[in-house]
């Protein structure tokens, strides 16, 4: 079998590979002995759109293979991808750009020309997808009742983490400081607003700080609160390399995942829960129907915590911090987790059954 990767897609973030991103979906299908060739041009402006439909167009013309995917970010060229060749075409849209920017960032008015605009695309990238993959039942769902599709249209794929940057870290040696790490984007959907006022709450816990890794949206405020309540227990330190991220995983004893307050945050788990994981550091994300189907029981292998919650956010860090035992099992068994249902080989395989299904005659 024969895989293209095709488009304008996003191959990593900062150098770290997500799971709906080129880079790692490449790794998941070459893990399962997939052939993977890349056609691949970014489009970073609106000058570069012209060269770069071209420049596709003239490395696809030499290219042989049974199915396409366009990874995430790829919807600016799924229409090129429609119109030079007949073949199945598997989209991963990640998310609705549309959700995304009216209902959950609030970037555009719901009524406007632009969010109908976005509205048309995010349903048509769809339509002319074979097959359009998405990590949880919820956003599916979504996707149905939104754009007026088909069930059959959709299949479910949990995100896999990087595993050789993702792997499992050995404990601590010192307990001098209880280090509580995020993470990713200042955006509604991780609810860094939660993670702050939980800092607050546990501000005449001297050993305990806050590091906070991301930039983003939502800053600004995020600042504002840090400065208001005068948190030397809260750390911001921007955007970080893959080399330092990994180094303050090492060094944290608990990660954070998300906790916004949106319909969005519902709907999935990202990345950094399966990053966490494989890292086999304990867990503490908000509860929602994904995190249960994605086989995430609190107590068990993480702490799920209402969305918007500081009081049981910060009870849930103390729970850690105060039971060593408790704190172990927590890692132990989020691991465990991982590797039975969303490591890369658990994911590719799953993967290669959804091709599969689309070419029925495939070896």
């Amino acid at each position: 079998m024969k895989v293209c990767l095709f488009g304008s897609y996003v191959k990593d973030s900062f150098g770290i590979p997500s799971g709906n991103g080129g880079t790692l979906l490449k790794k998941m299908l070459e893990l399962q002995d997939v052939e993977v060739i890349e056609c691949h041009e970014p489009i970073e402006s609106a000058l570069s759109f012209i060269p770069a439909y071209l420049k596709l167009l003239l490395i696809h013309r030499k290219l042989n293979y049974d199915i396409m995917i366009i990874p995430w970010r790829g919807i600016i060229t799924l229409p090129l991808a429609k119109l030079i060749h007949k073949k199945p075409i598997i989209y991963f849209p990640a998310f609705s750009i549309y959700d995304t920017l009216v209902n959950d960032r609030k970037k555009i008015k719901p009524q406007s020309v632009k969010a109908k605009f976005v509205h048309f695309v995010d349903k048509l990238a769809c339509k002319w997808a074979d097959k359009v993959i998405l990590e949880s039942t919820e956003e599916i769902n979504y996707f149905i009742q939104e754009f007026n599709l088909q069930k059959d249209k959709f299949s479910r794929l949990p995100l896999p983490a990087d595993e050789s940057i993702f792997y499992p870290q050995p404990e601590k040696e010192t307990q001098n400081e209880f280090i509580v790490l995020f993470f990713g984007s200042f955006i509604p959907l991780h609810g860094i607003e939660t993670i702050i006022e939980a800092a607050i709450l546990l501000k005449k816990f001297k050993d305990i700080s806050f590091i906070i890794c991301g930039d983003g949206q939502t800053r600004p405020n995020i600042e504002k609160i840090i400065e208001k309540n005068n948190l030397e227990n809260v750390h911001l330190l921007g955007i970080v390399s893959k080399e330092d991220l990994i180094n303050y995983i090492k060094k944290s004893d608990v990660c954070l995942g998300i906790f916004g307050s949106t319909i969005k945050a519902q709907k999935v788990l990202t990345n950094k829960v399966s990053q966490i994981l494989a890292s086999k550091k304990p867990l503490i994300t908000m509860e929602s129907p994904t995190a249960k189907e994605s086989n995430l029981n609190s107590g068990e292998n993480c702490i799920l915590v209402p969305p918007a919650s500081p009081e049981k956010l910060s009870e849930a860090i103390l729970c850690l911090k105060n039971d060593t035992n408790y704190h172990k099992q927590i890692a132990l068994s989020g691991y465990q987790t991982y590797k039975e249902y969303l490591s890369m080989n658990v994911v590719g395989k799953k993967l290669i059954v959804i091709i599969k299904d689309i070419l029925p005659n495939s070896d």
